[in-house]
């Protein structure tokens, strides 16, 4: 099951955590590892909203600020796309991974990395959220497929095992379902049909899902040569804890492309980091002035806000460039 989050007059599908902990209910394998226990977590919580430091980062739950920043991107998509093409986009700490499944959408030659902590969250939640938007993509079925959705729909069951069939044997999946004693596909057919699913869109070229802490994520992407490769970075309610500033930061310096000695204006939106997040998180560490001071302390970046809620509780958005070399 997928819920829609409108915006403007276009629409994204993320998946309900009432579907996912559903799925965990299932699952009769958990033990005492890590992943079973982050599992278990996300199983027990009805709102998946409590972070287990350590274990578990809330990559279930759509945080307000992940919509502040999707919003921003979408008041802004002319110039980004511009900007972006054939462009690299990094989302850190991504959960259900709203900007990046717009970017996908919206941008069709541009590449997305979706990292998060969890590798469970990626595959329960950012994955399935990958796939609603684009190969499995309700609003993209035609009218009399169990894909279809109209235009107000706001919650659509998406029967994967039926649009497997339907790939493998187009008009004739009803007959075919009908005549199986059992209905469900076997495992080479079911791998088959992910296959030519996939091998429809250039989905799986342009995205890429990474688990894992900021420190080993770096480490590795130097291993592969792969610093300053991205000309934009997102990331979303990562600096609530003092404690996470050096890692984010220190991960931000290793992937962020250098700047083009180009100056057309166009481009000038990138490279940048968009940090989305709470001004004030009580009873943790973290705030937007204590990670402005971070980061300015560092002297690496450049920092200010580009954006700011209202309200008692207000939120914002740091725009992070390469500090101007004299």
């Amino acid at each position: 099951m997928v819920d829609a989050i409108f915006y403007r007059d276009q629409r994204l599908w993320k998946r309900q955590i009432d579907d996912v902990q559903f799925q965990l209910a299932q699952q009769d394998s958990m033990d005492d590892s890590e992943d079973s226990l982050v599992r278990k977590a996300m199983a027990e919580d009805r709102n998946a909203s409590d972070v287990i430091k350590g274990v578990y980062e809330g990559g279930l739950k759509t945080w307000e600020c992940s919509i502040d920043l999707l919003s921003f991107l979408v008041d802004r998509q002319e110039e980004l796309a511009a900007a972006l093409r054939g462009a690299r986009v990094l989302e850190v700490g991504c959960g259900t991974g709203l900007p990046s499944l717009h970017i996908l959408k919206s941008m069709s030659d541009t590449y997305v990395c979706m990292q998060d902590y969890n590798r469970d969250v990626l595959e329960l939640v950012t994955m399935p959220n990958v796939l609603a938007n684009t190969v499995l993509c309700p609003s993209a079925a035609g009218n009399g497929d169990k894909l279809h959705a109209d235009s107000d729909t706001e919650t659509c069951e998406i029967d994967v095992d039926f649009r497997r069939t339907q790939v493998l044997f187009g008009a004739d999946t009803d007959a075919i379902i009908g005549e199986r004693d059992v209905p469900e596909l076997t495992v080479d057919e079911a791998d088959a049909a992910d296959a030519k699913i996939l091998q429809s869109s250039n989905i799986s070229d342009r995205c890429e899902f990474v688990a894992g802490d900021w420190a080993n994520i770096e480490n590795e992407l130097r291993r592969q040569g792969r610093e300053h490769s991205f000309e934009l970075v997102l990331t979303s309610e990562t600096i609530y804890d003092t404690d996470s500033y050096k890692g984010l930061h220190d991960l931000l310096t290793c992937v962020l492309a250098r700047p083009s000695a180009e100056k057309n204006p166009q481009t000038q939106q990138v490279p940048a980091a968009l940090v989305a997040a709470k001004s004030i998180y009580f009873g943790l560490t973290g705030s937007v002035l204590t990670f402005k001071q971070y980061v300015r302390a560092r002297g690496v970046f450049d920092v200010a806000s580009v954006w700011q809620s209202g309200g008692s509780m207000p939120r914002e958005i740091l725009r992070l460039t390469w500090k101007k070399m004299d």
